[in-house]
């Protein structure tokens, strides 16, 4: 079985299907994050910073810039993918008589289980609000050339962890909030009128 994408997901199915097959992982190493760190879950270190690193901060600033880039593993060092039998082959770069190309290997897997993450298409929005990057230019998911265009759970919307459980509601709240004012406004010129 040939794995294709190496972040979490990747590596996680990569790590279940060894028990049982033979199982070759193909990305790139994007690293490793131990899952606990001094006895306690690496989260508890890391979610004040998350939470305060914001696009208004210096080191937010820092990791929104490498936010698109893929994310280190959590709690599964390269040893464990090695130990559990999980073969690293390059990135799946081209295909060959119909086989998938990782690197300089040709291989012939059985099956194919894509675990490459997700990309957001935004191409059913026909209005001028995305930059040079394809993304959204945005204040904390509003929209300030489309009133009422507002967007939740963006990849760094405002925060480190914008996409996260723990963090998207922060941002909704805060485009609920923009939205009820959006509605008031409305009904009061409505009123008026």
């Amino acid at each position: 079985m040939l794995v294709v994408g190496a972040g979490n997901s990747g590596a996680q199915i990569a790590l279940e299907l060894a028990r049982h097959r033979k199982v070759w992982l193909a990305g790139r190493d994007t690293g490793h994050m131990p899952r606990r760190l001094l006895g306690r879950d690496v989260f508890d270190w890391v979610w004040p910073v998350l939470r305060h690193a914001t696009v208004n901060t210096p080191i937010g600033r820092g990791m929104r810039a490498k936010a698109h880039r893929g994310d280190a593993l959590i709690g599964i060092p390269e040893r464990t993918l090695r130990d559990a039998g999980v073969e690293r082959v390059g990135r799946v770069e081209d295909v060959r008589d119909g086989m998938p190309l990782c690197g300089d290997s040709v291989m012939d897997p059985a099956v194919v289980i894509w675990c490459t993450g997700f990309r957001p298409d935004y191409s059913w929005i026909d209005l001028p609000v995305f930059g040079a990057d394809g993304y959204p230019r945005h204040v904390r998911g509003v929209v300030p050339e489309a009133p009422g265009l507002h967007f939740v759970g963006l990849r760094f919307q405002h925060r480190a962890n914008s996409t996260l459980i723990g963090g998207v509601g922060e941002d909704a709240a805060f485009i609920a909030a923009r939205v009820m004012e959006l509605a008031e406004r409305r009904a009061i010129a409505e009123d008026a009128a």
